[in-house]
């Protein structure tokens, strides 16, 4: 693998960790994702909810089957179920279809050590891992933290990649479109687990605000500020600003026959056992307090 290599052409160049890159046909994305799979050891897919993701994941799968390399796939609403036994659920519940801050910090306490098993498991193979972080809300951002840990060499070295889809305004319309129907009617069981529509554009609201508070945007004249590209682009390049980042400026509408759910190669999920659930918040429990945990989710953005 060469995952120190530039990513095929137009790219804008934005320095070592803020490169662009313009998927504006089908052959771009299929050269962008072939370049992912043949570079690099761990792909993650970085941002909001409602920027396609699930279907850059499905796609780079697809792509590395081709050549011969076995997939894992790590995804926060993946592993989050294991923090949701009844056990747990009945202290920590979900609030709008929002994780609580419990559950939130639980997956973060297990995603390092278990992406660390991956390596060393698969150390010998052409095994990739591809990941998904919402980041947003304390999710995952444990991955892109810096610690003082066996991990953090692989995070930030060049073999492992982080990618933000950041779609059009018009590429992103029609990403809320079709959330809407698979949400109402899905072919997927995954689909009806997706973020709600009010979800996804609170959740942008919040970028927006933090890209004000960065010092990217201008203050928004309504509550319910129109998606921009730019302003989101910058707030995930400046999370991502100590690992190899890439933003992927989506501007096609990529027609779609199945779910992005619905793989076409074979896939294996990490995912955290209940034991492993259980055990991670009883510690929680015993070392921080309900509102230290609160305030620690809170402050997502300022951890990374």
């Amino acid at each position: 693998m060469s995952g120190g290599a530039t990513p095929p052409d137009r790219v804008v160049a934005g320095g070592p960790n803020a490169r662009d890159r313009v998927i504006a046909s089908r052959d771009d994305l299929d050269a962008t994702l072939g370049w992912m799979a043949r570079g690099h050891r761990m792909v993650f897919f970085a941002g909001l909810p409602g920027v396609g993701k699930s279907l850059y994941i499905r796609e780079l799968a697809r792509a590395a089957h081709a050549i011969g390399r076995r997939v894992h796939s790590l995804q926060w609403d993946v592993a989050r179920p294991a923090f949701i036994s009844p056990a747990i659920a009945t202290r920590y519940p979900d609030a709008d279809g929002i994780a609580h801050p419990m559950v939130r910090k639980g997956v973060g306490q297990w995603v390092r050590q278990a992406v660390l098993r991956w390596s060393r498991a698969n150390a010998d193979d052409s095994s990739l891992l591809i990941g998904e972080l919402p980041l947003i809300g304390h999710r995952l951002v444990e991955l892109v933290q810096i610690r003082a840990d066996d991990l953090e060499p692989l995070l930030a070295g060049p073999q492992a990649l982080f990618a933000t889809p950041v779609p059009s305004g018009t590429v992103r319309a029609a990403i809320e479109r079709a959330r809407q129907r698979t949400l109402g009617n899905p072919s997927n069981p995954r689909e009806s687990e997706d973020a709600p529509v009010d979800v996804v554009q609170q959740s942008w609201a919040e970028i927006r605000a933090l890209a004000v508070d960065l010092g990217m945007a201008e203050p928004a004249p309504s509550e319910n500020p129109p998606f921009d590209a730019d302003a989101y682009a910058s707030v995930y390049r400046h999370l991502l600003r100590r690992r190899n980042a890439l933003a992927l400026r989506v501007e096609v509408e990529l027609q779609q026959t199945a779910s992005v759910y619905d793989h076409a190669v074979q896939v294996v999920d990490i995912v955290p056992s209940h034991a492993e659930a259980d055990a991670i918040v009883a510690r929680l429990e015993r070392e921080l307090t309900p509102s230290e945990i609160d305030a620690e989710v809170r402050r997502w953005a300022q951890s990374i």
